[in-house]
Formats: structure tokens, C-alpha cells, sequence
């Protein structure tokens, strides 16, 4: 048993580079390289463009043979900091099987870094997330609680992304993977969302491991900006609802225009009135689908043909016509009228139903 714990400690040395970004960090980042650099051969520091009164850190931090520092002129980003991180590891560290990455604040413990390269030595094609456990430990802050929550209840049902800890740091990388990450976009904080958006779309397996969760004095030395970088992390889940919104306005629009013309113009006990719902629906349907078609084939990426998921986008149009021009119709004759409500509650319920469809069936991606 202490052999086989020994050969991991020297698996780990000698193809795991740990990785940290750093931005004004306070000492407890020395205390986690002390660790550190009883298990890792190699340790890459990215200065992120510190104020002066940190220089006694980072040299304290260069004493260890283990460590390198990279140093930016000035603040970057974190998105910043790990690709130059990841570019200086795929130049000088060729042999090297993965990358862990760790926070600067001391969040992070040697012993869940640990069991996060282990897990990924089991599968190396995988990427591997040191995960929080926001649903249950109160130790964690409310601010990261709920964002955490949130931004991982968005991204199962907009993303299809089952991750408990969106935003974590802890998370070893293939050494395969990093030319590619070095394109993925975003300097900041978003740039570790873009990540998994990307590794997600290319078909990387994710693997949780559960860690210690550590806040010092309520997460004061964090540099995340819950209002600005949160933006910067939730605009990414705006371009998967552009097309859906945008095509609701547009059928929207369409159907009460088409509802006021066939009220105005059309003869009285004619079919155009009697059904003026039914049509105002399917033409409304009809331009909509088109531009939503369109659009939504960019959205999902769909490496199919017009052929295959447009005869299925097809089919999801006429039954989600037929239920809303119904529910519509239904509910029209029960409240007496209020057409210009009740159109858009109904298409908003279908709207959810409709993408998830979307999602997983009609632009589904060829494994």
C-alpha cells in the first residue's frame, strides 16, 4: 500500500504541472506552495500584473526550485493568466501528461488537488473538476452559494451541462486539450465558463471530485465582482435564447397584426373570421419557423444536413402550432377574449418545452 501511494506521488510529480494565477495574493498562497512542492516537480506561477506591495510574495514563492513565475506588466485577467500559463507549460513541459489548476487564495488544499490528478490519471482524456458542495455546506458564503446554484441550474437546462460547481478553479486539463483552450475566448472570469462550454461541445468527458470547502474571512480576498463578472459569465447563455426570443417577438407581432387585419377586413360569418386564430397562428408559425430554423441550426451547431433536422424542426413546428393555436383558442373562449395576453403566456410555456427538444432531438449531434 505505501508503494503504490508512492508510485502515484511520483506519477503526479512527474507529469502534473500545477498551475497559479495570481492577482495580489496574500501569503497563504506560500503556505499552498510549501505543499505543493512536496508532490509537484513543477509549479507554474502567472503574476498577473500585482501591485508593488506584493513583490515580497512572489519572491518568497521563487525560493522553491519547483516554481517558475511568469509575470504580466500589468492586470490581464484570470482568462489571461491561465492561457499564458497553458503556453508556457505546452512549450517547456512537453512530456507532461496534465495540468492542474489552483486558485492563489488558498481555497484549495494539497490533499483535494491531490485526488483530482488521481482521478484524472484514471482517465486522462477526461477533465476533472474539484466540485463544492453548494446545496448543503453553510460554510459557504451566500453571495457564491446562490451564484453557483444558479449558474448550475442554467447551464443543465439551457446546456445540457450536469456540473455541481460551475466556477470552481481546482480542475486538471489534459495536456491534449491546451492548443485548443488557448483559443477559447475571454481574459477574465468568463474565460473558465467559455471552457467548459467548449469541452462540452467537443465531447470531453467531465469528472466531479468532491473538496473541502475553505472561505477565509468570508471570502474577502476574492477579486471576483459579483456584478460585473457575473455578466460577463451569464452573457453566454444569451446567444441560445436570441433566436427563441426573437422568433416569439416576431411571431408575436405577426399573429396580432394578422388578428386586427382578418377583424377589419374580413366579411362577417366568413371561414377567415370564425378561424381568425387558427390563421393568424400559421401564418405568425410560418415566418417565425423559418427565421428560428435558421438561426437555431447556428446556435446548436449542427452538423447534420438541412434534410434530416429540418424534416425534424418540421415536425416540432406543426405540433407545437397545433398545441398553441389550441391552448390559445381554449383559453380565448374561456376568458372572453385578451388575445394579446394570452398568446405570449402560452408560446413562453412552449418556448422551454420547445427548446429542450431543440436541443436534444432536432439538432442532436452525431457521435
Amino acid at each position: 500500500m505505501v508503494m503504490a501511494e508512492k508510485n502515484l506521488q511520483n506519477s503526479i510529480q512527474s507529469e502534473i504541472i500545477a498551475l497559479i494565477p495570481a492577482y495580489n495574493p496574500d501569503k497563504g498562497m506560500i503556505d499552498l506552495i510549501e505543499d505543493l512542492a512536496v508532490h509537484f516537480s513543477h509549479i507554474v506561477i502567472v503574476d498577473d500584473g500585482c501591485d508593488e506591495g506584493y513583490k515580497q510574495i512572489f519572491e518568497k514563492a521563487e525560493v522553491y526550485p519547483q516554481v517558475k513565475i511568469l509575470r504580466h506588466e500589468e492586470n490581464k485577467g484570470k482568462g489571461r493568466a491561465i492561457k499564458t500559463g497553458f503556453a508556457y507549460i505546452l512549450e517547456n513541459y512537453t512530456d507532461a501528461l496534465g495540468v492542474v489548476t489552483l486558485d492563489a487564495d488558498g481555497q484549495h488544499t494539497v490533499a483535494d488537488t491531490l485526488k483530482c490528478c488521481e482521478r484524472f490519471r484514471e482517465d486522462p482524456e477526461s477533465i476533472v473538476f474539484g466540485c463544492r458542495d453548494f446545496a448543503s455546506d453553510i460554510n459557504i458564503p451566500a453571495r457564491s452559494r446562490f451564484g453557483n446554484r444558479l449558474t448550475s441550474r442554467l447551464m443543465k437546462y439551457f446546456c445540457d451541462i450536469k456540473l455541481s460547481d460551475t466556477q470552481t478553479g481546482l480542475r486538471v486539463h489534459a495536456m491534449s486539450y491546451l492548443p485548443k483552450l488557448l483559443e477559447v475566448a475571454g481574459e477574465r472570469y468568463e474565460y473558465e465558463m467559455n471552457v467548459i462550454f467548449y469541452l462540452k461541445e467537443i465531447g470531453v468527458p467531465f469528472a466531479e471530485v468532491p473538496i473541502e470547502v475553505i472561505y477565509l474571512n468570508n471570502n474577502e480576498s476574492s477579486h471576483f465582482n459579483p456584478i460585473v463578472d457575473s455578466f460577463k459569465i451569464y452573457k453566454v447563455f444569451f446567444k441560445f435564447c436570441i433566436s427563441s426570443f426573437g422568433s416569439a417577438i416576431l411571431d408575436y407581432l405577426i399573429f396580432i397584426l394578422m388578428v386586427w387585419l382578418l377583424g377589419k377586413y374580413a366579411a362577417e360569418g366568413s371561414f377567415a373570421l370564425i378561424y381568425y386564430i387558427e390563421i393568424s397562428t400559421v401564418v405568425a408559425r410560418i415566418c417565425s419557423g423559418l427565421f428560428n430554423y435558421n438561426f437555431n441550426r447556428k446556435i446548436f451547431q449542427s452538423r447534420e444536413g438541412v434534410v434530416s433536422s429540418g424534416t425534424r424542426y418540421l415536425i416540432l413546428w406543426l405540433v407545437q402550432m397545433c398545441i398553441s393555436a389550441l391552448l390559445v383558442k381554449a383559453l380565448v373562449l374561456l376568458a372572453g377574449g385578451f388575445e394579446w395576453l394570452l398568446k405570449p403566456l402560452v408560446d413562453t410555456t412552449l418556448f422551454f418545452v420547445s427548446y429542450k427538444i431543440q436541443q436534444l432531438w432536432v439538432f442532436r449531434r452525431k457521435k
